[in-house]
């Protein structure tokens, strides 16, 4: 079986498990007798307390089912596109699916770690693990795409380079200050709640930040791997900053407090993924020779 099979069965297995993973937390009904807990800090977190997501707290469950609707009405028929492109033999819809592979990666990773126990658990770890290998699959296709190599002289390489670079510094900034003034005092930081650590501090932290360095670096040195990423950090990008501002907007809508300083660093950032994104697709799809039949 060719690699572009595999990577069409693997998405539409992830759209299938992604349809039901954000839908069934707006259907589920139940709630949970009490409300609020004590977290092992001693601070009282007041638990959404229905559906799925009753044993998280408020904020959590928010920022979770705005997540869920990006996911159902954005990245999900993102996904159908792509893959509408890449039978089309389009290399726009290999660059467009592998960062949709890249945001269910990291959106699956988080539920799995982060989502208090549920009923999903197991479509969680799937969708994880299928987006995982989905993602290195897209990439060793573009890299063996020679069409690739056609987007050197038609690619915004150093606004690029600025974005991903200036983004994976003010990410860092951001956590790390969120973090640094709990240490040595046994105090949780901000957004902890009730969970045992902070799972999406330690993936943007672990994973993103480095990522954006280590592609900027490759695009400065014109490594054809920098080529490939770029874009693809670029849709992982715009996803990524789509579904923050979902939930930040959410939150404040049902009265949960926003962290202004986070949400305000995020505006910039989301601006120039939007900025980005459609200057390089539309660079990638200006560019003739990369695509099959003209």
């Amino acid at each position: 079986m060719s690699r572009k099979k595999i990577v069409v069965i693997l998405s539409v297995i992830v759209i299938v498990f992604s349809l039901i993973c954000s839908v069934l937390p707006l259907i589920t009904s139940g709630e949970l007798a009490e409300k609020t807990v004590i977290s092992t800090f001693g601070e009282t977190v007041t638990l959404y307390g229905k559906g799925l997501y009753a044993r998280n707290s408020v904020s959590s469950a928010v920022q979770a089912i705005a997540q869920d609707m990006v996911t159902l009405f954005l990245i999900v028929p993102g996904m159908i596109v792509a893959l509408i492109l890449i039978r089309k033999e389009k290399v726009i819809g290999n660059f467009l699916l592998t960062g949709l592979f890249g945001y269910m990666l990291y959106t699956y990773m988080s539920y799995a770690f982060l989502m208090f126990y549920n009923d999903l658990f197991l479509l969680y770890v799937a969708n994880m693990t299928l987006s995982f290998y989905g993602f290195v699959l897209c990439v060793m296709m573009l890299l063996e795409d020679a069409r690739v190599e056609c987007l050197k002289s038609n690619m915004p390489i150093k606004g690029m380079r600025i974005f991903l670079i200036i983004s994976g510094v003010m990410i860092f900034l951001m956590w790390i200050g969120r973090i640094v003034p709990t240490i040595g005092n046994d105090t949780a930081p901000v957004g902890l709640d009730n969970c045992t650590t902070l799972v999406i501090q330690a993936m943007d932290i672990g994973i993103i930040v480095p990522a954006c360095f280590v592609t900027a670096y490759l695009l400065r040195i014109k490594h054809k791997l920098g080529y490939v990423l770029g874009p693809v950090m670029i849709v992982k990008a715009v996803t990524l900053v789509t579904a923050v501002m979902a939930m930040a907007i959410c939150m404040k809508l049902s009265g949960v407090e926003v962290e202004m300083a986070s949400f305000l660093i995020f505006w910039p950032i989301c601006i120039a993924s939007y900025f980005y994104f459609f200057l390089t697709m539309k660079r990638i799809a200006d560019t003739k020779k990369n695509q099959l039949g003209r």
